[in-house]
């Protein structure tokens, strides 16, 4: 069972370290990582009967009680020259009756980062993730992929950004 989670990890690591271009590739990285959060999530039967406490500690921190709600998910920045520097700030609403907190906020390149709020969003309150997209070295349709990790039902979500960087582009008059 392991060896099938750390399999599918690998995989998912070496096509997620290409997907900056590649709509199929993105395609194959969100089945695969879908097929690794049913392993993780209890979806596939376990050997053992009672938890790992690693387990227990992840699955007692999920609260269905914070929600998010977004202002938007997919953000196209439209065209850029290749070398510019995208910034956007995804805004949220913890729409629960509980404090939301983010875990995590990563992104499925290198040229896309993304940075979380640091202390809890309480109920009603807006939070935002702000994400720096840089096309150094990138060309054509790019669509990278920010996972948010939070105490939420479900745990992840996936914001993405949508562009194009083209190259070598002459200026307009």
């Amino acid at each position: 069972m392991k060896t099938k989670i750390t399999l599918l990890s690998a995989l998912a690591c070496i096509v997620m370290l290409s997907s900056c271009g590649n709509a199929e590739l993105e395609k194959r990285v969100a089945n695969l990582e879908r097929r690794i959060n049913q392993m993780e999530n209890g979806n596939v039967v376990r050997n053992t009967a009672t938890p790992t406490p690693s387990a227990q500690a992840i699955e007692t921190s999920v609260s269905s009680g914070a929600s998010f709600q977004w202002d938007k998910t997919v953000h196209n920045f439209g065209t850029i020259n290749q070398g510019e520097v995208v910034n956007f700030t995804y805004k949220f609403t913890n729409n629960g009756t509980e404090d939301l907190l983010v875990q995590s906020a990563s992104a499925s390149c290198g040229c896309t980062v993304p940075k979380k709020p640091t202390g809890p969003i309480a109920p009603g309150e807006q939070g935002e993730i702000v994400v720096r997209y840089d096309s150094k070295g990138k060309s054509g349709q790019v669509s990278p992929v920010i996972t948010i990790v939070a105490n939420t039902n479900p745990r992840q979500t996936r914001l993405s950004l949508r562009g194009f960087v083209q190259v070598g582009a002459v200026p307009q008059p």
